[in-house]
């Protein structure tokens, strides 16, 4: 990995070759904003709207559609100051997953978007948490210079991008917590093909609606 690049556009990167996905955005940066992007968009601060913390914001202008991601400034500062490139660990996997969450939200939008196809919230996080565990096992095996993570390192990924979901009251609680039951186990049935398959698979996904994955690996 360049220690050049913006993190996010690493990101950015990684997400295109996992899935193939054409550029249809180009660089994310010009897609990113701040604490005052957000205040200059929608007036107020993040936190007055009740929902702190990253999330993808869309708006709908006739038949175009408008996106950008919100990273609050404390987010990124903590990533500069712990940067995923030069490791990852208990400090940072957290910023981490929600800074590829947004990403791939922002790319999956747009791709969906570009294809005339519509996407469902659940959807959206079913897919970024596939792409999270992904990433992350990405970025270990790059930090420790194997090809195949070993299997403590999966769980401590497991654990840190699956199990510490809040257990809190709520639609918006519920979906993610059922969004990430989901993509661990389409990801174990991912894990039990053959090496020569899951790049084949992967794509596939990609392109599959929810429901006919779902129903594939039995996941109803």
């Amino acid at each position: 990995m360049s220690h050049g690049r913006p993190l996010v556009e690493v990101i950015r990167s990684i997400i295109q070759r996992t899935y193939g996905l054409p550029r249809v955005i180009g660089e994310v940066g010009p897609y990113i904003v701040g604490d005052e992007g957000f205040r200059t968009l929608y007036g107020g601060s993040p936190d007055s709207t009740g929902k702190a913390g990253a999330r993808l914001l869309v708006r709908q202008l006739g038949e175009t559609l408008r996106a950008v991601v919100y990273y609050p400034d404390a987010l990124v500062r903590h990533l500069e100051r712990f940067n995923p490139i030069n490791g990852l660990g208990d400090v940072n996997i957290t910023a981490f997953a929600v800074l590829v969450e947004e990403v791939d939200h922002l790319l999956t939008l747009a791709s969906r978007a570009d294809e005339g196809r519509s996407v469902t919230l659940l959807e959206l996080e079913h897919h970024a948490n596939v792409t999270k565990y992904l990433t992350v096992l990405h970025f270990l095996g790059k930090q420790t210079g194997r090809r195949k993570v070993d299997e403590a390192l999966k769980q401590w990924a497991r654990h840190h991008l699956f199990e510490r979901y809040s257990r809190d009251d709520g639609l918006e609680e519920a979906r993610y917590r059922e969004a990430a039951r989901l993509a661990w186990r389409y990801l174990n049935s991912l894990e039990a093909l053959p090496l020569e398959r899951r790049r084949t698979e992967i794509r596939e996904f990609h392109r599959r609606p929810l429901a006919e994955t779902l129903y594939q690996a039995g996941m109803n």
